[in-house]
């Protein structure tokens, strides 16, 4: 009786673990994975998307319409947009965040692993963040 107590209370604390684990996000505003290197140049629904540099600074790409979250960092952290535009925001990570403006102009739940699209109209820099994950934050910069 007393093993399979035992046993029960280590599978009790590594399943909470592996949960505080998910929702801890990445304090250092940057990007934990691919420090350092280049981006990368994808095409898709007609238009260019560049991810450009990523690092601990964080990224910056001109006229892309795209924002990936991985390793619970918007990349690019920094996206050009003029005007009107249909920004393409996928979640490459395995739990569910948001892209929220800090304007409250929009604010879209991305699902683990789905894609979405999101209209914005970018008249001036516009920040935004991850309301599940704070320390998630990026800007729509007016181009």
């Amino acid at each position: 009786m007393g093993t399979r107590r035992w046993l029960g209370i280590l599978a009790t604390v590594m399943v909470l673990g592996t949960l505080l684990a998910a929702c801890g996000g990445n304090d250092s505003g940057g990007s934990t994975g691919s420090t350092g290197s280049t981006g990368s140049t994808a095409t898709g629904g007609g238009s260019t998307a560049s991810t450009g540099t990523s690092g601990a600074s964080g990224a910056t790409s001109s006229g892309g319409t795209s924002i990936k979250i991985q390793n619970f960092s918007f990349v690019p952290s920094s996206l050009a947009v003029n005007g009107k535009a249909t920004i393409t925001v996928t979640n490459n990570d395995t739990t569910t965040h948001t892209f929220t403006a800090d304007d409250g102009s929009f604010d879209e739940e991305v699902p683990a692993g789905q894609s979405i699209q999101v209209q914005v109209d970018v008249t001036q820099d516009t920040p935004f963040h991850c309301k599940i994950h704070p320390t998630m934050t990026g800007t729509l910069t007016a181009g």
